[in-house]
């Protein structure tokens, strides 16, 4: 009995589970910018919004009981829009909160989920990826900056390396156990390399992204999608 009111008392529902909300957005959000790549803007589009509106109709559908059936599903199921509205909220306010305190030069994060990671892994690359993880592990959508989005050849091979070395030691400082991952046409790894990454920190594969959708980039390039580990010395 006291294991039960233990379950429905301090483990109803653990505080850090609070992220589950801004991680349903995170879940979703990488697999725009891959079926981008992928199938384009327009279909891209289609099929997020289409998901979304699922979730929505998901969500009012469980919450319809609740009410007693006394409101409409119309009623609740703009109670569910504002619900996933606010979800995307506090999901923009992570990244704008986690971007300001990295500095980074090159690169910036979207909060996600590993959820996201494995269905992309066998999205764009037919690969379950097996990943080293722990109770504090959190995974970050990366992205190039937008100014630097198809501009990367104006820069030296010293600057790009400079670059990454620095966002490289921000991320350590800035997360103590976490996973970033993110798709882009042409191979960094021997400027991962050069900027001090170890190879066993990361994972790279070829994706099924044809090589002619990297024009939009200015580029004609295989799409490569990278996973990296990142843990600084209190969490390894």
């Amino acid at each position: 009995m006291r294991l039960i009111w233990k379950h429905l008392s301090s483990g109803l529902i653990y505080l850090r589970n609070f992220r589950l909300i801004p991680g349903l957005v995170g879940t979703i959000i990488p697999f725009f910018w891959q079926l981008v790549n992928l199938y384009g803007t327009l279909p891209a589009v289609i099929i997020i919004a289409g998901v979304f509106q699922m979730l929505i109709v998901i969500m009012a559908a469980i919450i319809y009981p609740f009410f007693f059936f006394k409101w409409s599903f119309i009623e609740i199921y703009y109670l569910a829009a504002v619900f996933m509205l606010l979800a995307v909220i506090s999901w923009q306010f992570i990244n704008i909160e986690v971007n300001r305190r990295a500095g980074f030069k090159m690169v910036k994060l979207q909060f996600s989920s590993r959820a996201a990671l494995l269905l992309l892994g066998l999205l764009l690359g037919n690969r379950w990826l097996s990943l080293s993880i722990s109770p504090r592990t959190t995974f970050w959508d990366l992205h190039l900056k937008p100014q630097l989005a198809g501009q990367l050849r104006s820069k030296s091979r010293e600057q790009i390396v400079a670059a990454i070395s620095h966002d490289y030691r921000q991320a350590l400082n800035l997360v103590e156990d976490a996973i970033f991952f993110g798709c882009s046409p042409g191979s960094f790894k021997k400027l991962l390399n050069a900027a001090g990454l170890k190879e066993s920190q990361y994972i790279i594969m070829e994706t099924i992204i044809p090589p002619k959708h990297a024009e939009i980039f200015g580029l004609r390039r295989p799409f490569y999608f990278y996973v990296i580990s990142i843990r600084n010395q209190t969490g390894q």
